[in-house]
């Protein structure tokens, strides 16, 4: 890559660093075209994708655009859903599944363009001014992301340790399999005894002479 494009790359990273708390959403838009509209003399519409950007806790901090290039490449995990038909939800926790809220509560953050609990607990301490309780929220939801990171944690270390004991367990079943089978090749050839081997020759001295006895046949 170019050097002029390497640093472009870092600047709308920096620039854009902070894209991931917000929640964005690509969109089909009927357009009237005014050019064809006038040739055909009725109204003509074409569908364009626009894409509405909401800044979380500012109701009012709404951007709604057709799309352009930078959206695509700065928002690409939502364009690329968008373009396969799937739900653009943001990623995290929602809402209502915060046992802590009540409906009202729920309904309150979603008019505020809080949709989920990470998004509650990243907001600006101006947004949480907004609306009444927004500090305490804020609070409380850094505190059930901190608590479910650790139960999390704490889950996954539990899985690791009962694999580990089942895999351990396997090995200790297929020890014993085996020590089995080997006691009993060990037993078979116990009761069938292999020959003895022949015995060697004795010499003997008697005076002068040699004699060669097999002791065996004594």
């Amino acid at each position: 890559m170019p050097f002029e494009d390497e640093v472009a790359v870092q600047e709308m990273d920096q620039r854009y660093a902070l894209d991931h708390k917000l929640y964005v959403v690509f969109y089909m838009r009927a357009v009237q075209s005014g050019g064809k509209s006038e040739q055909q003399g009725r109204p003509i519409f074409d569908d364009i994708p626009h894409v509405r950007i909401h800044v979380p806790g500012d109701k009012n901090s709404v951007i709604d655009v057709p799309v352009e290039e930078i959206h695509k490449r700065r928002f690409e995990k939502q364009w690329d859903k968008f373009q396969k038909g799937m739900e653009q939800s943001p990623e995290g926790t929602p809402v209502e599944q915060w046992p802590i809220l009540t409906v009202g509560q729920v309904q309150e953050l979603k008019y505020m363009n809080l949709f989920t609990v990470e998004q509650v607990a990243d907001m600006s301490d101006l947004a949480a001014q907004r609306f009444l309780g927004g500090n305490e929220l804020k609070r409380k939801a850094t505190v059930f992301l901190a608590m479910a990171k650790d139960t999390a944690v704490a889950q996954r270390l539990a899985t690791a340790n009962a694999e580990l004991e089942e895999r351990l367990a396997t090995q200790q079943k297929q020890i014993d399999s085996q020590a089995a089978q080997i006691a009993i090749l060990m037993q078979k050839t116990g009761s069938d005894p292999a020959p003895s081997a022949p015995q060697p020759d004795v010499v003997k001295v008697v005076g002068n002479e040699r004699t060669r006895a097999n002791p065996a046949s004594r």
